[in-house]
């Protein structure tokens, strides 16, 4: 059954279902074995676009790992752990943010110092001197230095949980498509 034309399509191969959400327990040398579980292969898909259409997952089964329910069961759970993720990402975010505002309290006297500093070289050393441009460069510098670092913890981190809170909401509603695969012949072994 193929998707619709606006539909993004993930195919994944897998050994069994609960691969979509753990990492089996198998030969790490194997050339079947998947190093990212399904969800996770599905989120880097999902990540690096600009816009979120609605997603198929094509999910290739061994045949005697496929049931009548198979695809109902990985769409419920596939559902339950996108809500659960949402949820973890919330409070991330919002533990990125209060972060940001206790960095404050270390980069706000950073920051007020290197203003002071600022003001007293323009004030108190001979203008156009090098003294002068040293001492209000580095006051600049630490006024920097007191700013970044809980600007940065309270805009820029929160927002790859916002982003991937975006591709859940719609992984969560996924169309799921389950069909058996034949597992390849192994390579001959030389020598």
């Amino acid at each position: 059954m193929r998707a619709e034309p606006k539909t993004q399509v993930i195919q994944l191969r897998l050994m069994k279902a609960r691969d979509m959400f753990e990492l089996p327990h198998t030969d790490l040398f194997s050339e079947y074995r998947n190093f990212l579980t399904g969800v996770d292969f599905c989120l880097s898909e999902m990540r690096g676009r600009w816009s979120f259409p609605p997603v198929q997952l094509e999910i290739s089964l061994p045949p005697e790992e496929i049931d009548a329910g198979v695809a109902d069961r990985l769409s419920r759970t596939l559902k339950r752990y996108c809500h659960h993720r949402m949820r973890y990402n919330r409070r991330e975010s919002a533990s990125e943010r209060f972060g940001g505002i206790s960095a404050l309290r270390i980069g706000a006297p950073i920051c007020v110092a290197g203003l002071a500093l600022t003001l007293l070289a323009s004030s108190v050393l001979k203008p156009g001197g090098i003294p002068e441009a040293l001492a209000e460069q580095f006051g600049w510098v630490l006024v920097w230095i007191g700013l970044w670092f809980p600007l940065d913890q309270l805009v820029f981190y929160p927002l790859a949980y916002g982003r991937e809170t975006r591709v859940l909401k719609i992984l969560a509603d996924a169309r799921i498509v389950v069909s058996p695969h034949q597992p390849a012949a192994p390579a001959p072994v030389v020598g």
